[in-house]
Parts: C-alpha cells; sequence; structure tokens
C-alpha cells in the first residue's frame, strides 16, 4: 500500500492527512452552544505568568494550509520548545503499518461479500495493494478510505515540524505511537465495523465535506466544522452510539491526554504545541481543560 505515516501532526505527527483528516471527518457529536465555537490559535497564559501558543491544525495536503502564517511562524521563532502529536520516524510509521493488519485475511468473514467488495474497491483505489486489503483491521480501513481523493504534498502538521527543525527547535510528541494506536484499537469492533460499512456506501459524502471543512478551518469556526462532520451521518442516525464510540476513543481521551502531557510544558513557558483543531472544541476541549485548571486563553488572530 501506499506509505502511510502515524499521525504526527492525525489526524500527530505522522499519519497526519489520512488519520486525523479522517478522524475530522468522522468526529460530530450534536452541537448546542459550545465554548470555543471560534479560533484556531492561542495564546496560553500559565497561572504562574509563562506564555506559550497553540496552533490547532487541519491535517489535509492543501497549499492554502502548509504557507503558515506570519504570526505563527513568528510564536515558532519565539519559542523555546514545539510540541505536536507524535514526531513521526521510520520506525514509528513501521509500528502503525503493522498494526493496522491482521495476520489472516479475515475482512471479508467480518464484513460479508458485498460490503467488502465496496471496502476493496476503495482501498484499491487508496493505492492499497492487493494482498494488504483482506487484512486490514476495519478501524484501519476506514482511515484509508476516508483520506482526500488525491491527497499529495506536506500538510500543515508536516510544515510545522519542517519549519521547527530548520530553526533548530527541540520537538517532543504529546503521545507515543503505541498510544495512538491503543486509541484505534480502543474503538470497539462492531462500532469499527458499522462505520466502515456506512463510509464504503457513501464514500462521496466523505470527499464532498473535505473542502468546506478547510474554508471552515481558514475562518476558524471550530463550530462550522463539527456541523459539517456531522452530516456526514446525517443519513445515518443509527450511527450515533457507533460515533459517541469512536468519539470517546479517538478524540476526549486523547484530549485529557494531551493537557496531562501539556500543563507542565506550558508552566515553563515558550512552548508552541500544534494538534489538531478538533481537539480544541468545546466543553470536553483541550482549551476547556486548560481553563479549568487556571490558565487563561487568548485568542490571536492568524
Amino acid at each position: 500500500m501506499r506509505s502511510v505515516h502515524p499521525i504526527s501532526t492525525i489526524w500527530h505527527a505522522a499519519l497526519p492527512r489520512l488519520v486525523l483528516l479522517a478522524a475530522a471527518v468522522l468526529l460530530s457529536p450534536r452541537l448546542g452552544a459550545a465554548p470555543y465555537e471560534h479560533g484556531v490559535f492561542w495564546q496560553v497564559q500559565a497561572p504562574n505568568g509563562a506564555l506559550s501558543h497553540l496552533l490547532g491544525t487541519l491535517h489535509a495536503p492543501d497549499v492554502r494550509l502548509s504557507r503558515l502564517p506570519a504570526p505563527v511562524l513568528q510564536a515558532m521563532a519565539e519559542s523555546h520548545q514545539v510540541a505536536t502529536e507524535l514526531v513521526s520516524d521510520e520506525v514509528s510509521a513501521h509500528r502503525f503499518r503493522r498494526a493496522m493488519m491482521m495476520r489472516e485475511p479475515k475482512l471479508p468473514q467480518i464484513l460479508g461479500a458485498e460490503d467488502f467488495e465496496r471496502v476493496e474497491s476503495l482501498l484499491a483505489r487508496s493505492g492499497v495493494r492487493f494482498s494488504a486489503r483482506p487484512r486490514m483491521k476495519p478501524w484501519a480501513a476506514l482511515l484509508v478510505i476516508a483520506q482526500p481523493a488525491g491527497a499529495a504534498g506536506p500538510s500543515m502538521d508536516e510544515a510545522v515540524l519542517t519549519h521547527a527543525r530548520e530553526a533548530g527547535k527541540p520537538v517532543r510528541p504529546l503521545e507515543s505511537i503505541e498510544e495512538q494506536i491503543a486509541s484505534f484499537e480502543g474503538v470497539p469492533h462492531e462500532s469499527q465495523v458499522r462505520l466502515l460499512r456506512h463510509a464504503s456506501r457513501f464514500p462521496q459524502q466523505f470527499q464532498a465535506s473535505v473542502e468546506p471543512l478547510i474554508r471552515a478551518y481558514i475562518a476558524g469556526n471550530l463550530a462550522e466544522m463539527f456541523r459539517i462532520n456531522e452530516s456526514v451521518l446525517d443519513n445515518a442516525p443509527e450511527l450515533r452510539h457507533d460515533n459517541a464510540d469512536f468519539l470517546g476513543s479517538v478524540l476526549y481521551s486523547r484530549n485529557r491526554r494531551f493537557v496531562e502531557r501539556l500543563e507542565p510544558l506550558l508552566r515553563e513557558g515558550g512552548l508552541f504545541a500544534a494538534f489538531g483543531a478538533l481537539h480544541l472544541f468545546g466543553d470536553r476541549g483541550v482549551l476547556s481543560l486548560l481553563e479549568r485548571r487556571g490558565f487563561r486563553l487568548r485568542r490571536v488572530a492568524r
């Protein structure tokens, strides 16, 4: 199959463009009024007065995103260290690819012939080799077929890592590749299967959501991003529980992990942290969790 990186920068390092954009498309609870509905770039003041910055990213390979705005570059230049979801390397990429596969070709049996035929066709279109298609775990196949068609070029997360490394900044991960894998493995198997079946039956819905999602991100509108995401399941209300399972394991549990790892770094100050924008949103998002711990947050214009 084509090279698949672990989230680095997802969707996070590394599966940036694959996992995190797929997660963005899949993660969509029902919206009411929610805290932190707008803003993807934030100054954070620790209780001791130390200042840092948080950038919410979108892991799509799009030139509009990979050209980092001047205020972002300035904040990164003034930082002492950079934190991303993961820091990608060949070892972690290899571990993630291995974790995506079952030992035996069981996916046709899990899905049934008709659904597997659809999934296999989409996997083939994404460049997954023939022998690997029936061995993919349901969550892994879901991530691959949710990838934007024709995705190519650097993502925003990769641009952040490139700038940080060129500037000689220390870069540290907010989670390990094993923790990231565990978040996907933690989605109940039946929920994985039902979400995969739906995605294979309505792939056009995922593709149609990508451009509106990018535009909402550029506008800094997190609430609109969630509204767009929610529309992917408008024709399948029976999957809300499965989507909640996905959210709990891949978004909310990781939000808590990120905050635990971020807090001591933010108290030191001089941190520039970048991770998926949807981790910022709502009362269970990173910003709300930090606010409850006494941090003060100010939205910064890009």
